[in-house]
């Protein structure tokens, strides 16, 4: 299995010192194992890239998932530097579900600065109950994903796929993608798995988990509720 990291929300890790300070110094829930998500359309500072930096370096994170929103595009390259200079890695990012301009800019960047992130792409968010039509759209989320794949093996990076919700974010579909995109030819692509869109798989997360392990690259880490997506917690 590949070296799984574990995604936080930046939030939790800050207010908990203690936490922090009892952090493992190996295995999946080492600090240097840990990787802050979410943290910059989020930002009721609206820090600048060495400003965020800083703050990692503060906290001890030394992995960055970034997350980006259109007015970040023209700070892609500061991002980096930042990150750089404080000796954080970027080790994955928010990817458009099509290789646009945004996705252009991206790899763009990523080639400029030599860097290897994973790119975390995410699809449909609707439910999809009638078999047939969830067929066409998982054979359509191959072929939307395969150039995905292509561009990021040119870079030497990895496409994980991001479950937000819908048929895509079901973890049986994922991997159902995930296989037909091997079996095409694309081994550089897995799952990134994010409990709080998970709330439905809360009591058979052990079965989940089974199904997911060969492919996952990556665990995003929050306290959550039963039905706390469905009443506002």
């Amino acid at each position: 299995m590949r070296s799984l990291v574990l995604v936080a929300w930046l939030a939790v890790l800050a207010a908990m010192p203690a936490l922090r300070a009892q952090l493992p110094v190996s295995g999946n829930l080492s600090r240097s194992n840990l990787v802050a998500w979410c943290i910059v359309p989020f930002d009721s500072a609206k820090r600048t890239p060495a400003q965020r930096a800083d703050m990692l370096a503060r906290l001890g994170i030394q992995r960055l998932a970034y997350d980006w929103r259109a007015e970040h595009i023209p700070t892609f390259d500061a991002e980096v530097d930042a990150m750089a200079a404080r000796g954080i890695r970027i080790t994955a990012w928010w990817f458009p579900a099509a290789l646009n301009d945004e996705a252009k800019a991206i790899l763009a960047c990523i080639e400029r600065k030599r860097i290897q992130p994973q790119l975390w792409v995410t699809l449909g968010t609707e439910p999809e109950p009638n078999p047939d039509r969830l067929e066409a759209k998982l054979s359509d989320a191959v072929r939307t994903l395969a150039p995905i794949c292509r561009g990021a093996a040119r870079l030497g990076c990895t496409v994980a796929l991001y479950n937000h919700l819908g048929w895509f974010g079901e973890p049986t579909n994922s991997v159902r993608v995930v296989q037909r995109l091997h079996a095409q030819g694309h081994p550089n692509v897995g799952i990134v798995y994010n409990f709080h869109h998970a709330h439905d798989h809360i009591d058979d997360f052990a079965d989940v988990l089974r199904v997911l392990k060969p492919h996952l690259l990556a665990l995003n880490l929050n306290g959550m509720v039963v039905n706390g997506d469905k009443t506002g917690r």
